[in-house]
């Protein structure tokens, strides 16, 4: 706990691409200190995603400091009415952020934590008026220290929230796995056809070869990353392909992000090679004892064997052996990439919500959209009951006496 003579709190509101040479500095050392990692949040990864992607500087900080140290950090963008707040408000899910992050939890400075939430809390309701009088929080941890601060300082501070989404990825806690190389933790189905893969698709390379004896090869240049994507179908605008190479600034972008945390030996590169054929490819950056998955991809060539399964795999089996990790957080989307969550033994809880900013106005706003919300599915649910019903009765046979009358009067 702090001293009651610590120095006091001040807030403000900052444009990324706006923070000088020692606002950078104070933000990395908070990046490194937090008491739940957000690689996507530090300055390595959103300064060059402020200088690539926002001329109009849209992307902003509430930042929370004390005696020249950051105790607290929240990105957002301000974002256009929708149907969980009716005015432009403040969040960590908007154009830019949605499109290059993957976790929404805040920095918040370990040893201090309880404290910088509050200040968090207590800084988006001074700036209510700037912040659109709400903010909506995607993707914060539902479980981690951070995520957890963050709720609890809301409700000591009266703010009302408003859950809306809430997921379990894809994780893995590697204390808690009993040798991950082995793949044990794989159901045995899914085990037997992920071996029967590795077999063929190392013969196809021309190199037969088991599954347990495969291994990944450190890549060193990102730029050889973004070479195999063109043969990926990310690069292919026929399949709207998601890859860096069709953004405009994208591969630069890509390279500044990949060669900031690599200059403090935070970002990896690996590449499965049988033979020295590239199959499949991913990228990592890690905070703390945190690894992230930041972008993988995999070859046409092979796709019929699966390479981005046994890739997956294979990086389980890399990291574990290393360690030196707490967690890999796969930063796949659950209901998107359903078949793939069962490569990873571990979950990682999620909660989107909403929280109302100003006293009495705001937090009745948003009690009364709730109750809209609720009255809505609760309607939705009697019309798809009413709809059913009158379906059902349409294609339900005639009774006896139906038909008897039918009969009569012919």
């Amino acid at each position: 706990m702090p001293s009651n003579d610590s120095p006091r709190l001040s807030v403000r509101l900052a444009a990324v691409s706006t923070l000088g040479p020692e606002d950078v500095s104070r933000w990395r050392d908070l990046a490194d200190h937090a008491a739940e990692p957000n690689v996507f949040y530090g300055p390595d990864f959103l300064v060059p995603t402020a200088a690539h992607f926002d001329p109009d500087r849209t992307l902003r900080l509430v930042v929370v400091e004390s005696g020249g140290t950051w105790l607290a950090l929240m990105p957002y963008e301000m974002v256009p009415a929708n149907r969980r707040w009716p005015h432009r408000h403040a969040s960590n899910d908007g154009p830019i952020l949605n499109q290059f992050t993957s976790l929404g939890v805040p920095l918040l400075r370990e040893g201090d934590t309880r404290r910088a939430a509050t200040g968090l809390v207590r800084a988006f309701r001074r700036f209510s008026h700037e912040l659109g009088g709400s903010i909506e929080m995607a993707f914060v941890s539902g479980d981690g220290p951070g995520g957890a601060a963050l709720q609890r300082a809301f409700a000591d501070e009266g703010s009302r929230l408003h859950v809306w989404g809430g997921d379990e990825r894809a994780a893995v806690r590697f204390a808690e796995v009993e040798d991950p190389g082995s793949f044990g933790y794989l159901p045995r189905s899914r085990a037997k056809a992920v071996r029967r893969r590795a077999r063929r698709l190392t013969e196809a390379a021309g190199v037969p070869a088991e599954l347990d004896s495969l291994t990944l090869d450190v890549v060193e240049d990102p730029a050889e990353f973004l070479r195999f994507e063109l043969e990926t179908w990310k690069a292919d605008p026929d399949r709207d392909g998601v890859g860096f190479s069709r953004l405009r600034e994208g591969p630069e972008w890509f390279v500044d992000v990949f060669r900031a945390h690599a200059a403090a030996g935070r970002a990896t590169l690996l590449a499965l090679r049988p033979a020295g054929e590239t199959f499949y490819m991913a990228a990592f950056l890690r905070s703390g004892g945190t690894l992230f998955a930041w972008y993988d991809e995999y070859a046409e060539k092979g796709a019929q064997h699966a390479p981005g399964v046994l890739g997956r795999l294979l990086t389980v089996k890399r990291f574990a052996a290393q360690g030196d990790l707490d967690l890999l957080d796969s930063c796949m989307h659950p209901s998107l990439y359903p078949d793939q969550n069962e490569l990873y033994p571990s979950r990682l809880r999620t909660v989107s919500f909403t929280a109302a900013l100003g006293r009495w106005p705001g937090q009745l706003l948003l009690r009364e959209i709730v109750a809209l919300g609720q009255r809505r599915r609760v309607l939705a649910v009697r019309v798809r009951t009413a709809r059913d019903e009158r379906r059902t009765r349409a294609e339900r046979p005639p009774t006896r006496d139906v038909r008897q009358a039918a009969e009569s009067a012919s």
